[in-house]
């Protein structure tokens, strides 16, 4: 069917408005929305994504922590943003669990939502604090399967990416833990290190710290190979769980209504603070390996990601327990 041809004009003019915002992007500050508290993984790695974006392209760009329903929030305002490359969204792969996670979002992510650039993955790593007596993952799951329930793991709340590593941990092992949610990230860990929780299945980002400066014991690596920032801790599929994978990555988003141009014009950005030796000496120290893709292969992998994890929360139960 063709198109009238006062509708083929818009598209061309909307096509042309497109490319000519991408020729000059950007002109004025850039919010870099972050939809969880300040000091987590995800607002450390805006953090050093946004101070390179700002240097390179010559505008502030500002982090925005907006907290709040696991995400949801903060995402949702991007979503609801227009689509000039002004209102970013900096997220982990925790937004793929989302919709598994609730009947109903104020969103459709892969709608309202334009995946722009991957920014890396980093592997989750297995703590507890130094006094616990289990010294390997091998050693976790046979307590627990001596003493069913009384192992307990503390998560950054129902849905979070802890809870679900710790989800596909136990629906692979079949040892079962006692979960305990807190209200983010930092607050679970931190109660980890006081031995008031057993173990948690931490982002990098958040334990390396702590690791190294002896506060938490590393038990294992969600990665199938080991990492070069601890590369004297196995993986969990080393030592208890053959086949346990599980890999966080960060991303940048923008609203759905992005002209293709300018999400292209982002990701070149995005391409060049990737690039920068010393943006990838501070994620690499972070535990985050850079790793760029096209739009188009992002966008695949968030589509890929989330029928993945919907079906990882089927099985473990874990959308019963909100």
């Amino acid at each position: 069917m063709r198109l009238p041809a006062r509708v083929l004009a818009l598209i061309l003019t909307f096509a042309c408005i497109g490319a000519a915002r991408a020729d000059t992007y950007p002109e004025r500050p850039i919010r870099l929305i972050v939809p969880f508290a300040a000091g987590g993984t995800v607002d450390i790695v805006a953090r050093i994504i946004g101070a390179k974006l700002g240097d390179i392209t010559g505008s502030k760009v500002v982090v925005d922590n907006r907290g709040g329903a696991g995400g949801v929030i903060g995402t949702e305002m991007t979503a609801q943003a227009p689509g000039d490359g002004y209102t970013l969204l900096l997220h982990s792969a925790a937004i793929t669990y989302d919709p598994a996670l609730h009947d109903k979002l104020p969103y459709d992510t892969m709608k309202d939502l334009a995946p722009v650039a991957m920014i890396g993955t980093t592997p989750n790593v297995l703590v507890v604090a130094p006094s616990f007596p289990a010294t390997s993952a091998q050693d976790l799951i046979r307590m627990a399967r001596e003493r069913p329930g009384s192992i307990t793991f503390a998560t950054g709340g129902f849905g979070s990416s802890s809870h679900l590593a710790v989800a596909l941990f136990s629906l692979m092992s079949g040892a079962k833990f006692n979960h305990v949610p807190y209200k983010g990230a930092g607050p679970a860990l931190a109660d980890v290190v006081a031995g008031h929780v057993n173990f948690t299945i931490a982002t990098m980002p958040g334990a390396i710290q702590q690791i190294r400066a002896g506060s938490l014991r590393a038990l294992g690596i969600s990665s199938p190979a080991r990492s070069r920032e601890l590369p004297d801790v196995p993986a969990i599929a080393e030592t208890g769980l053959p086949g346990y994978e599980y890999i966080a990555w960060f991303g940048v988003f923008a609203p759905g209504t992005t002209p293709p141009a300018l999400v292209t014009r982002i990701n070149s950005l995005v391409r060049e603070v990737l690039d920068a030796s010393d943006t990838r000496e501070k994620l690499q120290g972070q535990g985050v390996e850079p790793q760029l893709q096209t739009a188009d292969e992002f966008r695949a992998k968030v589509r890929t990601e989330i029928g993945r994890w919907g079906d990882v929360i089927e099985r473990s139960g874990i959308k019963g327990s909100l």
